[in-house]
């Protein structure tokens, strides 16, 4: 069977291109599209007719899931020039999974908040995370004291569902830079399923992606990516499912997000599109 992700991402570049508006933004010129379709995955969501670094992506996630602020060294390189003094990111993902809260008061954990609720009341329909605290995002260049800080663009709102012991959950990304970003906060989400599927004892049902704003930059670099991407045949190669071995690690009350953990079976074949295009600040 043929990877999923890859035909999905191919049309979705090749719908940008063809019928985004053109609009400027805070970073650059941007073909943009609002009312880009919902996506349902049932499978690992793994591209690999291009580079996804998705170990690394992995390691993002465990950082965001420790509760830590400061960025890991080996983060470093995708995160440079965005962060506050001491490589901290006040207010951002790190802060609004482990310590929602109004600046650090009345702090609340919403990762435990989550697995509670699947483990106790599996059927509510306000089993719901979200990364976006208004204050702390209208604040967050403020906060770490830089003009190119980000709020947070993925993991806006989260919302988990228990249907015949399945976990199903939909992700609405407000911002979604298709070439840089998506294929990375996908995997680093399916991962995110398995974790909680896993540690409320139920099976994994499917990941609903819904997009915000869905760019691609009107950069020659990020063009010319996009175009080889759409242009070249995907491989036929059979789908790569993560797998997931608990280490038995636990933090903040809660079993511990670790990349290690994590693994994908079988090889991945050598990406089409070797290009990384120019990083955005």
């Amino acid at each position: 069977m043929s990877n999923q992700a890859n035909f999905i991402y191919q049309e979705m570049l090749a719908q940008l291109m063809l019928t985004g508006l053109l609009i400027n933004t805070r970073n650059s010129d941007s073909y943009s599209c609002i009312d880009y379709p919902r996506i349902t995955f049932t499978t690992t969501p793994l591209v690999t007719i291009r580079r996804t670094a998705w170990k690394k992506a992995l390691r993002e996630m465990e950082w965001f899931m420790s509760g830590d602020i400061k960025c890991p060294d080996e983060l470093m390189d995708w995160w440079d020039g965005q962060l506050g003094y001491g490589n901290m990111y006040r207010g951002g993902y790190s802060d609004q999974f482990r310590k929602s809260g109004h600046t650090y008061h009345n702090q609340f954990d919403q990762v435990k908040y989550i697995l509670d609720g699947l483990k106790k009341n599996s059927n509510s329909r306000r089993l719901i995370a979200t990364t976006w605290n208004p204050y702390d995002m209208a604040n967050i260049t403020t906060m770490n004291n830089n003009p190119q800080t980000p709020s947070t663009c993925h993991g806006t709102l989260i919302q988990f569902f228990v249907r015949e012991h399945k976990v199903h959950m939909t992700v609405y990304q407000r911002s979604a830079d298709v070439l840089l970003g998506v294929p990375h906060n996908w995997i680093q989400y399916w991962a995110l399923l398995l974790y909680f599927s896993t540690h409320s004892n139920l099976k994994v049902g499917s990941l609903m992606w819904i997009f915000g704003d869905l760019h691609l930059y009107d950069e020659l670099s990020h063009i010319a990516t996009a175009q080889q991407i759409v242009q070249c045949t995907p491989f036929e190669n059979p789908k790569h499912e993560i797998q997931y071995a608990f280490s038995g690690e636990h933090l903040l009350n809660c079993p511990k997000f670790k990349a290690s953990d994590f693994s994908i079976e079988g090889v991945i074949p050598q990406p089409i599109v070797l290009t990384r295009p120019k990083l955005l600040a």
